[in-house]
């Protein structure tokens, strides 16, 4: 079995750190809205950058999906287009990295000692 992690990474369009970091509070008020909305949903984790990196973005989120046909179906569905449509106008860039990640049926081996 796999399931899909999906991770969106942003950098915000604020004029200074602090405008950037009250967008980012934003951002993520916005993610956590999603969390048990989004039909296949098993996870989502959001936070704020907090490495000052040259690099680095100002905000993130890792999602995982209990399946692509459940990663697919999040593209339409009416909160995240409503989410895209809230943060749009806030951020500069944006990347996304979707890989699969195989689950396990069988239980962890067992430690004897």
């Amino acid at each position: 079995m796999t399931e899909i992690v999906h991770i969106v990474t942003w950098r915000l369009n604020g004029a200074s750190e602090a405008e950037r970091r009250e967008q980012a509070r934003t951002v993520i008020g916005a993610v956590e809205a999603t969390r048990d909305r989004i039909p296949g949903l098993l996870s989502l984790d959001a936070g704020i950058n907090v490495v000052d990196a040259p690099d680095a973005w100002d905000v993130g989120a890792v999602m995982v999906f209990r399946s692509r046909a459940a990663l697919d179906a999040y593209q339409t569905h009416p909160d995240h287009l409503a989410f895209k449509a809230a943060i749009g106008p806030l951020r500069s860039a944006r990347s996304q990295l979707d890989f699969e990640r195989r689950t396990s049926t069988q239980p962890p081996p067992s430690e004897e000692g």
